[in-house]
C-alpha cells in the first residue's frame, strides 16, 4: 500500500501570524494606533506573514515528506493485515456409521463460510475452511497387544478373550500397551472418535473407575506418539470404568497432525492405551481387564479455518492495450494468493478466445517483453501490468507483456479479510452460511489468533531502518532478527542465537532463531496455547530468509523456552479504594509485566519499567522477588504489600490445555509448581517468562 503523506502545515496565515503580530503592536509600538487594512504597516505585516508562512510550510514539510518519499523509492510498502486462524469443529446430527455396514459420509467443502452471531454493537466475523473435510465411518481393522503384536485379536473378538494389559494369569505392569488400528485408506486426523467397549464386568479390580491409570496416545508418524486427552464434555465423558463396566464408551478429539504409522510392520492410523499411573488415587490393576467387543463411531471432524471471505471470478476490466495498466480488486486487504488463485487474461489461441493464466512477480526488473507477468499489492488490491520505459538513447523498452486491447481481465479467486477483529474467543463461530447434510452444528473449540491490523506508518519507518541496516543480507545476529520480523505480520519478536563455534545441539555455522508469534489477544485472555510456533509460519520465515542468508549458514527456527510464573501475594487496600477494583488492577499489572509480549495499554506496562523499547519480557532475564513487591506497591489503591510468593513451571504451548469452549467443562487440575526459595528466578538465555493464574488476597490489618 502507498505510504500516506503527512500534512504538516499547521500554521494559518490570519490566525497564527497576522492576528498574533497585531496583538503585539500595543506592546512594542504603543504610538501605532491605526490598525485598518489601508495602513501601510498592516500591509507590511501581512507581507511578512505571507513570507513566514511559506518558509515555515516548506521547512516543516520537507523532512517528513522527503522521508516518506525516500521510503517509497527504496520499495518500502505497508505490510497488509494478517488473518486470524483457528480450527472449526463440525458435529454430526447422527454418529457414523448410521447402521452396520452403512457407508454414508459427509463432505464439508473447502471455502465453507462460518460466522459469529451479529449483534447491535458488532458485525459478524466470517471464517472459511482451508481444506475439504471428509467425515466417513471409521474402519477398525486391528486390535493388538504389545507382548504378542503378531496376533490381531479383532477378527476373533468375543470368541477369544482379549486381555488389554497382559495375559490372564499375569498381573498388569506399568508400561503395558494395547493398540487400536484403523484403515489407512480413511484419514482419521481431526475426527471426533467414540470408542464403545463391551467388557467383563468387574474383571480388573484395584483401580479408581472414575480415574483409571492409563494414557491414550495417537501416532504422529515415524514412531512419534503424543498424548490425546479423553473428552470431558457433556455426553462424552468416559463411562468405561477403566474397562470394568459391562458397557461404556469414551470420546477422543483426534488432532490434525495424526498420521499413518508402521508399528512392528503393520501400517494403520494407530491409537494406543498405555498403563501409566500418575496419581496414587488411581490405583493399579490387580488383573488385566477383558474386552469382549469394541466399535468405533465418528461424531464429527475438525478442519483449519482462516478469517477470510472468498471471492470468485471477479472481472477486473477490459484492457486498453497500453503499457502500465492498473486495476483494483473490490475487496481489500487480501490474503496471499494460493493454489488456484490466479489472474487470467483473455487471449486467442487456435482460433478460440479463452483465459490464460499470468504469473505474479515481485517487480518487473527481470521481465522480458513477452513474459505474462503482473504485480499485486495485497494491502490495496492493486494489480499492475508491465510498463514501458524510455532509455537514454531514445529507444523504449517494455517490461512484461501488455494485455491485448479489448481483452477481459479477471481473477479466478482471492480471499479478503484480516485484522484483530478476527481474534474471536472460543465458541463464537456458530453460524453456517450454507447447510451441510448431516452436520448439526459447528463451533471453534479454541480461540482464533494471529490476526493483526495493517502496518502503521510509524511501524514501516522502524522496519525500514532495520532493513536498511541489514541491506537485505543476513550476516549478523541483528540482521537475522530484523529480516525475520519482516517475513510476516504474525511474527512479534525474534531472538537470534548464533552457534558459529558449534555446540552440543547444533553444529558450527548454525543460526538459531527464537520466534514469539503475535498472540496478543490470547495472552490477554490467559490462553498460552497460541504461543506455539505453527509449521506454516516457520516455513514462511525460512523461505523469507533463504535468499538473504549465507550459503554456509544453517537455519534452525523454533519457539523459545517458556517458563510460567505464578505470583501469590497478600495486600492491604487503602481506605478509600474498592478491594475488587484494586485486586483487578494488580492482576492486570502482573500479567502485563510477566509476559512474552507487550499486552498492556499503550504497548507497555504502567511505570515504563524497561523504557520505550519494551516488547515483552526480555530473553534470558531473571525475575527478582523485590521487583514484584515494587510492582504491586505502585498500583493505585495498594497501601501495603504484606507477602509475595513465587512459583514456576516449564510451559510447552502445544501441550497446554486450551480455553474451555463450553461452560460445563470441568476444570483441569493445576500442574505442580516449583516454589521459589531464593530471591529470584534464574532463567537460561533462550527462556522467556509467562504469567500463570496469579492469586491476590486482600487482607485487613
Amino acid at each position: 500500500m502507498p505510504l500516506p503523506t503527512p500534512n504538516l502545515d499547521d500554521l494559518r496565515f490570519q490566525r497564527d501570524l497576522v492576528d498574533e503580530a497585531r496583538r503585539r503592536i500595543i506592546r512594542y509600538c504603543p504610538e501605532w494606533t491605526d490598525y485598518n487594512l489601508s495602513d501601510p504597516g498592516i500591509t507590511l505585516i501581512e507581507l511578512f506573514a505571507w513570507m513566514t508562512e511559506m518558509i515555515v510550510y516548506r521547512l516543516n514539510r520537507v523532512p517528513d515528506k522527503a522521508y516518506v518519499k525516500f521510503l517509497e523509492m527504496i520499495g518500502v510498502r505497508l505490510q497488509p493485515a494478517s488473518s486470524a486462524r483457528t480450527e472449526l469443529t463440525f458435529y454430526l446430527s447422527v454418529p457414523f456409521p448410521i447402521a452396520p455396514e452403512d457407508d454414508t459420509m459427509v463432505i464439508v467443502p473447502q471455502g465453507l463460510e462460518v460466522t459469529t452471531r451479529p449483534t447491535e454493537a458488532e458485525a459478524e466475523v466470517t471464517f472459511t475452511s482451508d481444506q475439504r473435510l471428509i467425515i466417513a465411518p471409521p474402519r477398525l481393522v486391528q486390535l493388538r497387544r504389545e507382548a504378542d503384536f503378531y496376533k490381531n485379536y479383532l477378527p476373533n473378538l468375543g470368541v477369544v478373550p482379549f486381555y488389554a494389559f497382559g495375559k490372564k494369569e499375569t498381573k498388569p505392569q506399568v508400561g503395558d500397551i494395547f493398540y487400536v488400528g484403523f484403515d489407512e485408506d480413511r484419514d482419521l486426523s481431526g475426527y471426533i472418535l467414540r470408542l464403545a467397549f463391551e467388557c467383563e464386568e468387574t474383571k480388573a479390580v484395584g483401580i479408581n473407575r472414575d480415574n483409571p491409570p492409563w494414557v491414550w496416545e495417537y501416532s504422529q508418524g515415524e514412531g512419534h506418539w503424543e498424548e490425546v486427552p479423553l473428552s470431558t464434555r457433556r455426553g462424552e465423558k468416559d463411562t468405561t470404568g477403566g474397562l470394568n463396566n459391562p458397557q461404556g464408551s469414551l470420546v477422543l478429539y483426534l488432532p490434525l497432525d495424526m498420521k499413518i504409522d508402521q508399528v512392528h510392520g503393520q501400517r494403520a492410523y494407530w491409537l494406543r492405551c498405555r498403563l501409566e499411573p500418575r496419581d496414587e488415587e488411581q490405583g493399579m490393576y490387580a488383573e488385566p481387564p477383558s474386552i469382549k467387543a469394541i466399535t468405533a463411531q465418528a461424531l464429527g471432524g475438525t478442519v483449519r479455518a482462516t478469517h477470510a471471505v472468498a471471492v470468485r471470478d471477479e472481472v477486473l476490466g477490459t484492457s486498453n492495450g497500453e503499457p502500465g495498466q492498473i486495476y483494483y480488486l473490490q475487496h481489500v486487504p487480501i490474503l496471499s494468493l494460493g493454489r488456484g488463485e490466479d489472474v487470467e487474461v483473455e487471449e486467442k489461441r487456435n482460433g478460440e478466445v479463452g483465459y490464460v493464466r499470468w504469473e505474479r512477480v515481485p517487480d518487473f526488473s527481470a521481465s522480458e517483453r513477452y513474459d505474462r507477468h503482473f504485480t499485486l499489492d495485497e494491502a490495496t488490491g492493486e494489480i499492475c501490468f508491465g510498463p514501458s520505459l524510455r532509455k537514454p538513447d531514445g529507444s523504449v523498452q517494455q517490461y512484461g507483456r501488455v494485455p491485448e486491447a479489448g481483452r477481459r481481465i479477471r481473477i479466478v479467486q482471492y480471499r479478503h479479510g484480516g485484522g484483530v477483529v478476527g481474534n474471536v474467543p472460543a465458541g463464537q463461530l456458530q453460524v453456517l452460511r450454507s447447510a451441510v447434510p448431516y452436520v448439526d452444528r459447528v463451533t471453534n473449540l479454541t480461540r482464533a489468533e494471529k490476526g493483526r491490523d495493517q502496518e502503521t506508518l510509524e511501524e514501516a519507518r522502524m522496519r525500514a531502518r532495520r532493513e536498511l541496516r541489514a541491506q537485505q543480507r543476513a550476516i549478523t545476529a541483528e540482521d537475522f532478527e530484523n529480516l525475520a520480523k519482516g517475513a510476516s505480520r504474525a511474527v512479534a519478536r525474534v531472538k537470534c542465537n548464533g552457534a558459529s563455534r558449534g555446540s552440543a545441539e547444533h553444529p558450527p555455522g548454525t543460526v538459531e532463531l527464537l520466534v514469539v508469534p503475535a498472540a496478543f489477544d490470547a495472552l490477554r485472555a490467559s490462553d498460552l496455547t497460541k504461543l506455539a510456533l505453527e509449521p506454516e509460519l516457520q516455513s514462511q520465515i525460512r523461505a523469507h530468509l533463504d535468499s538473504k542468508r549465507l550459503l554456509t549458514s544453517t537455519l534452525h527456527i523454533r519457539e523459545p523456552r517458556y517458563l510460567g510464573v505464578k505470583v501469590e501475594a497478600e495486600i492491604v487496600v487503602s481506605e478509600m479504594s474498592q478491594p475488587d477494583l484494586v485486586k483487578a488492577r494488580v492482576l492486570e499489572r502482573l500479567r502485563s509485566y510477566i509476559s512474552p509480549l507487550a499486552i498492556g495499554e499503550a504497548g507497555q506496562p504502567d511505570g515504563d519499567i524497561f523504557g520505550l523499547g519494551w516488547e515483552g519480557w526480555p530473553f534470558g532475564r531473571d525475575l527478582y522477588v523485590s521487583e514484584v513487591y515494587s510492582l504491586i506497591q505502585q498500583v493505585p489503591g495498594v497501601k501495603h504489600v504484606l507477602d509475595v510468593r513465587l512459583g514456576y513451571r516449564s510451559l510447552l504451548p502445544g501441550a497446554e490445555e486450551p480455553e474451555a469452549a463450553e461452560e460445563d467443562e470441568e476444570e483441569e487440575a493445576e500442574l505442580p509448581l516449583t516454589q521459589v526459595t531464593e530471591k529470584s528466578i534464574r532463567v537460561s538465555a533462550d527462556t522467556v517468562l509467562c504469567s500463570l493464574d496469579h492469586e491476590i488476597e486482600v487482607v485487613e490489618l
